[in-house]
């Protein structure tokens, strides 16, 4: 949901989007969690490896695409399949040739670095998603927001100014109340 927010308010705000690959599967590797957990987990390594790949070739232009077309068919129709993600390639006319990557171990190195970088402005304590926000000069992180459903409108403007007002003060560390509602897709 919030890269669905991302997706929506940083072209209204004039900022450039930079996706970066975020493995929980990585991050729980050492921790235990149900098998249907760690299955879904695992798909989600497996789409990242193919986007690395991606962006390996082709840098930022078509991540975005790509991103959102791995979302569609993970979190709207349920798929974790490689199927899924073969068809989020064709979708966005990158073509089968990526999905070698899935099976290579190799781009974790890639997906790690990325972590890497996220966790340094955030640190380890926390989960996805991940904002790093960067005016040249710095940059500050912020964990979150998560949210459910979807801001939209000049709801979402709002939101976006509120968010990168926390991420820029250092006082602020966190900010959480309980959830009244499941994901609503």
């Amino acid at each position: 949901m919030t890269s669905r927010w991302v997706v929506e308010t940083a072209p209204r705000k004039s900022v450039p989007v930079r996706w970066r690959a975020y493995s929980v599967d990585i991050k729980n590797e050492n921790v235990e969690i149900t098998e249907e957990h760690r299955s879904s987990e695992r798909a989600g390594r497996v789409a990242l490896r193919v986007v690395e790949a991606v962006w390996a070739e082709h840098g930022d232009a078509p991540i975005g695409r790509l991103y959102t077309e791995i979302g569609n068919r993970f979190h709207l129709q349920d798929d974790l399949t490689l199927d899924a993600v073969a068809a989020a390639l064709e979708s966005t006319g990158l073509g089968p040739n990526f999905m070698a990557a899935a099976d290579d171990e190799k781009w974790d190195a890639e997906i790690r670095g990325s972590m890497t970088e996220a966790i340094a402005q955030v640190g380890d304590e926390v989960g996805v998603p991940i904002m790093v926000f960067s005016d040249g000069s710095r940059k500050a992180g912020i964990s979150g927001p998560i949210m459910s459903p979807s801001v939209t409108g000049e709801p979402a403007l709002a939101l976006w100014d509120n968010v990168v007002g926390l991420a820029w003060n250092p006082n602020v560390f966190e900010l959480k109340r309980s959830r009244t509602t499941g994901p609503i897709l």
